[in-house]
């Protein structure tokens, strides 16, 4: 896992919760997350996405408020399928595919640039969830992006106006309970 992720204020807090929630399991059950335990501060950061068809189908069952306004719409209850094509949501979903093959948390970083300097980046936490197999069913994702615009525009124009690009990508393989100390994995 990336320092900097560990170090972050809403991704490290809900990577320390789901490697509680897990108790030394591979990952946690979905009845194992409680958004009341996780706060308020953490919520609008989260998406909820369920995979179907080992991971080919996705659904986004619960999108927090700072990503609907992120995003500029909000997809809670709907399938990838049947949202508008983005570069984003297309990066969105390999990387919900690959959390789903390799059953460990994933990271990923991305950046949309526009004009001469305008620049907003994306730090994604994959999280497994299973429902009583042992392989996933959802994904827990938190996601924290940063920009030197106060105002950058919202993904869905940016989808039209900027260029997408995926970044670091790390599978994250760590030995319970020695999560601070485990190792990362860069993806190509």
């Amino acid at each position: 896992m990336p320092a900097e992720v560990l170090g972050h204020a809403t991704l490290g807090a809900l990577f320390r919760y789901w490697d509680r929630q897990r108790n030394e399991r591979a990952m946690p059950a979905r009845r194992d997350i409680d958004p009341i335990e996780m706060g308020p501060k953490l919520l609008p950061h989260l998406m909820l996405c369920e995979l179907a068809d080992r991971g080919h189908r996705i659904r986004f069952r619960l999108v927090g408020t700072f990503l609907v306004k992120r995003l500029g719409y909000d997809p809670t209850g709907q399938w990838l399928a049947d949202l508008p094509r983005s570069d984003y949501l297309d990066f969105l979903a390999k990387m919900l595919r690959q959390t789903y093959t390799e059953s460990a948390p994933f990271f990923a970083a991305s950046s949309f640039r526009w004009g001469v300097k305008g620049r907003l980046d994306a730090q994604h936490l994959m999280l497994p969830l299973t429902t009583g197999g042992g392989e996933p069913s959802m994904v827990l994702i938190g996601i924290a992006y940063a920009s030197h615009e106060v105002f950058p525009p919202q993904i869905r124009v940016l989808d039209s106006l900027a260029r997408h690009s995926g970044g670091a990508r790390e599978l994250v393989d760590f030995a319970p309970p020695d999560w601070p100390e485990s190792k990362s994995v860069k993806i190509a």
